[in-house]
């Protein structure tokens, strides 16, 4: 082979040589340059896991001086968080709870009914956000079989399914306050019993020494037993008002229903208060309905005592020279009635406590007024164990129209 073929093959040997390491160069650079990027992506991931950590760690320390119990559950309401709260008021360690059903390990009813976990915590985290269930009062079972009062709530958030969260339920413990509800209404109960017997005597013979000597009283003795009496009476209201909360508060409260012609009963309580709205100047109507309503399913004599109720409300509150209107309205399913008065109205800010136990406006409705507090929520009470709602619109200066519903749908042709 001649020389200078000899040393082109041997300079194109080199070249190839050259390129070649040129490229494992630049391959062994790229190489280099993924190894760094790998090692900042894992130090990256590393420092998130730890960020992770640290708030799994945090939210585990928080949850643990939570006093609620906190249980959180997954998809197939499964636990997956279980507090030291959740511990000590269920008795079942979080170890054992971790991983269970709940419905396993936790049951919660009302009124001696089992609550489903559809219905206390239902899955639905593709819609739902926020609490999704509420209910205070409602019973659980410890593990030792104590029952204990609680305040469910159950919240949702809408990235539930990703996360295989289901739902997180709060427990708040009301059995002692349950315990000295207790309490008081006994006390409340007892109290009443051993007053109404005294004061029905009183009343008794109050009523006979008044009639049997009412020829040889001044007009002076004759207002002093008026006002015992009056007295008296106030008493006897307190007494029996006392009685029906302590009945509603346990739900003790009965009802005898019979079928009733309503606007009858209605002219019957118009025509007793008549003499007292006369005495007060004031103008008692009622709108008696055009056409026959269907009678309504009530207790006659509970069902009164909400319109007398309302009614002496009304009068109570009407100055001289007003009116109060009574009528009815029929909305296909329920039975209304209006009661409207030309009052001093109610402050805006009052409304939404009216129908609470002992709640009394101030101000101008308070001043001259007796009442406990107790007659609108005695009301309320009744009504709602009717299966009907009451409420009230009203304007300072302008006055109040206190309604209430019946249902019908029980009530023949």
């Amino acid at each position: 082979m001649p020389k200078n073929v000899a040393s082109e093959e041997l300079i194109k040997e080199i070249k190839l040589l050259n390129d070649q390491k040129e490229t494992l160069d630049r391959s062994a650079k790229m190489l280099l340059e993924q190894d760094v990027e790998l090692h900042q992506a894992y130090s990256k991931l590393e420092e998130e896991k730890k960020s992770v950590s640290a708030e799994r760690n945090k939210l585990a320390l928080i949850l643990s001086g939570v006093t609620d119990a906190v249980i959180a559950v997954d998809l197939d309401h499964r636990i997956v968080t279980f507090n030291k709260a959740a511990e000590e008021l269920t008795g079942y360690p979080a170890s054992q709870a971790i991983g269970k059903p709940i419905s396993r390990l936790i049951k919660i009813s009302e009124k001696s009914k089992i609550i489903p976990k559809q219905t206390y915590c239902p899955i639905n985290t593709n819609t739902q956000e926020g609490i999704v269930f509420s209910k205070e009062g409602v019973q659980l079972i410890s593990a030792h079989g104590q029952k204990v009062f609680v305040n469910l709530v159950c919240g949702q958030i809408k990235e539930g399914r990703r996360a295989n969260l289901g739902g997180i339920i709060t427990l708040h413990d009301v059995t002692e306050e349950r315990q000295l509800e207790e309490m008081k209404l006994d006390f409340v109960s007892m109290a009443a019993h051993e007053l109404r017997t005294p004061l029905t005597a009183i009343r008794g013979y109050l009523s006979v020494f008044i009639e049997e000597n009412k020829n040889k009283l001044g007009e002076e003795q004759k207002m002093f037993l008026n006002r015992i009496s009056i007295s008296t009476e106030q008493l006897i209201a307190l007494v029996e008002n006392l009685l029906s909360v302590s009945h509603v508060e346990r739900s003790s409260l009965t009802l005898n229903v019979e079928r009733v012609n309503w606007p009858q009963i209605i002219k019957k309580v118009i025509n007793d208060l008549m003499i007292r709205a006369k005495e007060e100047q004031l103008k008692l109507i009622f709108t008696e309905p055009k056409k026959p309503f269907p009678k309504v399913e009530v207790d006659p004599l509970r069902i009164t005592e909400v319109l007398n109720n309302l009614l002496l409300n009304a009068l109570t509150y009407t100055p001289a020279k007003g009116k109060v209107q009574v009528w009815l309205e029929s909305d296909g399913n329920n039975l209304i009635t209006h009661i409207k008065d030309t009052g001093q109205g109610i402050p805006r800010e009052a409304l939404p406590h009216l129908f609470t136990k002992f709640f009394r406006v101030s101000g101008k409705l308070e001043q001259g007024s007796k009442g406990t507090g107790l007659g609108l929520y005695i009301a309320k009470a009744i009504v709602e164990m009717h299966g009907g709602k009451i409420w009230v619109e009203s304007k300072l200066g302008k006055g109040s129209t206190f309604s209430f519903s019946l249902p019908i749908k029980r009530a023949d042709g």
